[in-house]
């Protein structure tokens, strides 16, 4: 497959999984970060997230440390700020979406941000994408040179299962799963590839929702979530996927609606609709963040077994 140089490929993409041993796959550890292609051409750095669009600007400091890396190559890795020696997602939504470089210039230095790097798609003016992944990592560190900021990911082979194990006790969100034999298919979802994550299982109250909108205006967008601690329900976040068709009507039927947020912390959310804390629907979610919020929460199912009273605050860490 043909490669352009100056032109950004998609991102390699993975499914989803469970651990698994396997002497034909390595193991990386999940970085929770910013999915990047970086171009280097010559000193020149591009690096472009998901989307196709241009990012360099928010990272001067991965600009610097990139331009020295290598001659001319294309890397596919991930933007992180670690803390602690683990990342921090709370700490990379902060050097998100900023515009202004006085804002970025001091974020540079307040939050560096590294690029990990865990494949390389062109060097040597050679694209690499038809060589199997055994033969890119090979490639790799031969080509990098590696810096304060820029690292190349370390791997594990045949135990995944015990290696998701210490991935999650080090505090890591999970592990990729990667296929030795598989060449890189830009832009493709595949077999080859597959996220195999942590995620935490939380009884909460629903206390209000969003109404839907498009093919949801029928339904509820999101529900509002809360959890107890001494009487009181505190609000941790809202879901909003997950949910069957036959769910969503039968939820939005249960509904009760109030004219005052339940919630001691309401959240200051446009067009909500309020509604008694009466329904118990268990989910699924990444992590809890600092502020004791859900970070990417899925509906599982609702708990008419569990009282709202038994939802404590406690469950969240």
């Amino acid at each position: 497959m043909s490669l352009n140089p100056l032109s950004p490929p998609r991102p390699m993409l993975a499914v989803s999984g469970q651990p698994f041993d396997s002497p034909d796959w390595i193991f990386e550890p999940k970085i929770d970060g910013t999915r990047s292609i970086a171009l280097i051409s010559s000193g020149t750095v591009h690096l472009y997230n998901r989307r196709g669009l241009d990012i360099t600007y928010r990272y001067p400091e991965l600009e610097r440390a990139l331009a020295g890396s290598c001659c001319s190559c294309i890397l596919d890795g991930e933007i992180a700020v670690f803390a602690d020696g683990k990342p921090s997602f709370h700490s990379l939504a902060q050097r998100d979406h900023q515009s202004e470089k006085l804002r970025i210039d001091y974020l540079s230095q307040a939050l560096p941000a590294s690029y990990v790097v865990f494949d390389m798609l062109y060097a040597g003016g050679k694209s690499l994408l038809d060589l199997f992944l055994r033969e890119r990592k090979q490639i790799l560190p031969q080509e990098l040179q590696e810096s304060e900021n820029v690292s190349i990911i370390d791997f594990y082979s045949d135990r995944g299962k015990d290696y998701f194990s210490a991935a999650l006790k080090m505090g890591i969100e999970g592990v990729m799963a990667k296929r030795l034999a598989s060449p890189y298919q830009p832009g493709k979802r595949s077999q080859d590839w597959i996220k195999i994550k942590k995620s935490l299982k939380l009884d909460l109250v629903v206390g209000g929702y969003i109404p839907g909108k498009g093919e949801r205006s029928p339904y509820f967008g999101g529900l509002l979530l809360g959890a107890y601690e001494r009487g009181l329900l505190y609000y941790v976040g809202r879901v909003g996927s997950g949910f069957t068709e036959a769910e969503l009507a039968e939820i939005t039927g249960s509904l009760v609606q109030r004219d005052s947020p339940p919630f001691t912390n309401p959240p200051a959310t446009p067009e909500v609709r309020w509604t008694e804390p009466q329904m118990v629907v268990q989910v699924s979610a990444l992590e809890i963040t600092p502020d004791s919020h859900l970070r990417a929460p899925v509906f599982l199912r609702r708990r008419e077994d569990k009282e709202p009273e038994e939802c404590e605050l406690s469950q969240l860490g």
